[in-house]
């Protein structure tokens, strides 16, 4: 069994989730919300737990940020208004924070480009050389479970997608090819 990270998983959950937390996060400072600085700890403690999982190094970065933060919350002196010292300190933290996010997806965001454009060539290829067939009949997740063992077995197409593997999961490659399929077809109908 394939024990590869999930970069898929990790992309799709740090894209979506994450930029849109820190825009709710950024609209909180604005309206002075003392809840923004517990609902970022809980995020960065999320993002921390994953890359580190992961084993992506930034974790340390967001451990970093995390800590800010949580230094914020202690009040030290009762005379330093700490709700302002709290937003204070999000606000310095989410510029770094993004560029520390988009860090760790760009080289993500590049090997899933890759990846998906290698699936694409296979799937070319294998229509090419009439190696696959779809009909509206066939149950479409065992087709591209079909499709995949193809790739992996054939000598045409063995080379290009046991390396995928190296890179990501099989479910993420599966979940790659049914979303190419899906696309070529898309593609084909509207011709």
């Amino acid at each position: 069994m394939n024990n590869t990270t999930s970069y898929l998983d990790i992309y799709k959950r740090l894209n979506s989730k994450t930029f849109s937390s820190f825009d709710r996060i950024r609209l909180m400072i604005e309206m002075e919300d003392i809840n923004a600085s517990e609902e970022m700890y809980k995020i960065l403690n999320e993002i921390e737990d994953m890359l580190r999982r992961n084993k992506i190094s930034q974790f340390m970065d967001i451990a970093r940020y995390r800590a800010s933060i949580l230094a914020t919350q202690i009040a030290i002196d009762r005379r330093i208004p700490r709700k302002e010292d709290q937003l204070e300190t999000l606000s310095a933290i989410i510029p770094t924070l993004t560029k520390t996010v988009n860090d760790v997806m760009k080289p993500i965001e590049e090997c899933l480009t890759d990846i998906r454009k290698s699936v694409s060539e296979m799937i070319t290829d294998a229509h090419k050389h009439n190696l696959i067939d779809y009909n509206e009949g066939m149950n479409f997740t065992e087709f591209i479970h079909a499709l995949w063992r193809l790739f992996c077995n054939h000598p045409d197409f063995k080379e290009r997608s046991l390396p995928i593997l190296d890179k990501i999961s099989q479910n993420d490659a599966l979940e790659i090819l049914a979303e190419e399929v899906n696309r070529r077809r898309s593609v084909d109908r509207a011709s």
